[in-house]
């Protein structure tokens, strides 16, 4: 991009537009140079030529950041879409050089994902790719409009709802143990149906996750839980179940992990409850961008073998 070169009304070059869409994305000039390794001022100047040659404001100031005009959200979809079309038509003219890129990719996984899931990935992409950049979001009910359009590049986690709108990949089987203090009050090495009714559970409302059909799987048999406390992350189970009678059902790996923290313990659920599939999700329209593809190779190979 030149800054200098004059604002020009008739033609919108393609690192405008990625300006455009970054600002819009971020709601900040500073996020959308940081996203675009441009400087603020770039980026400012940018902007200043887009509004010239929209002859609208585009973007006006509000407490939470950037707020686009009416005409700004006309212009986002089409713009972003060009984009993206443009982008997959250069990249896989080329291959990918993993070892010199500074790609950033954005995937979009629960907490509990990322804590489990993003230690391993970033070690793997320290020794093939250091200059790429990752980007962990947490799911939305937006997340399958971001994977069409391309704000989030993948999916990683248990989330049927997106099957049928994506390309998807089984990563490994999973299944649900029960999580609680070591020393737990009322319940030693081994827990019945009463004893998992009677006790007081967390469960954590996460919003795009399918661990919110346990509760109805377990109403078809008969039981249902005493929940006392409802929490929207995983990451906070061990400071509530270690020192206390608290109970949380949570996938087996996760339950492994902070079993090696200390001070807990995970016992079979004295229930039938089915195994789930984690998965990949992305989208068609990066099935072949060479890209897009390694970095599909990369999760693969490092989830799989969790």
């Amino acid at each position: 991009m030149n800054p200098d070169a004059p604002p020009d009304a008739s033609r919108l070059d393609l690192n405008l537009v990625r300006v455009f869409v970054a600002i819009y994305e971020t709601r900040s000039v500073t996020l959308a140079g940081d996203r675009l390794d441009l400087t603020q001022p770039t980026v400012s100047h940018a902007l200043a030529r887009l509004r010239t040659g929209y002859a609208d404001r585009l973007f006006t100031r509000g407490a939470a950041g950037l707020v686009p005009t009416a005409l700004c959200e006309q212009l986002y979809p089409t713009l972003k879409d060009a984009l993206m079309r443009i982008e997959a038509t250069l990249e896989e003219t080329r291959s990918f050089d993993a070892a010199h890129s500074t790609r950033r990719f954005r995937i979009a996984m629960s907490d509990i994902g990322a804590l489990y899931f993003t230690p391993p990935l970033l070690k793997r992409l320290q020794a093939l790719a250091p200059h790429i950049q990752v980007d962990i979001a947490q799911p939305t009910p937006a997340l399958p409009e971001d994977l069409t359009t391309g704000a989030v590049d993948l999916a990683v986690g248990n989330m049927p709802e997106l099957l049928p709108s994506t390309r998807t990949l089984p990563l490994f089987e999973e299944h649900y143990v029960c999580l609680m203090a070591r020393n737990h009050p009322t319940i030693g090495r081994s827990m019945s149906v009463e004893d998992f009714a009677r006790a007081r559970h967390v469960q954590v409302n996460s919003p795009a996750s399918g661990h919110t059909l346990i509760d109805g799987i377990l109403a078809g048999q008969g039981i249902v839980r005493n929940v006392v406390a409802r929490v929207p992350q995983f990451s906070v189970l061990p400071y509530l179940v270690a020192d206390t009678d608290l109970l949380v059902v949570l996938p087996v790996r996760v339950a492994r992990l902070f079993v090696a923290r200390g001070g807990m313990k995970a016992l079979p659920i004295p229930a039938s409850i089915p195994h789930f599939e984690v998965r990949m999700h992305w989208t068609a329209r990066h099935q072949d961008n060479p890209a897009h593809r390694w970095m599909r190779e990369q999760v693969a190979a490092t989830l799989k073998k969790l």
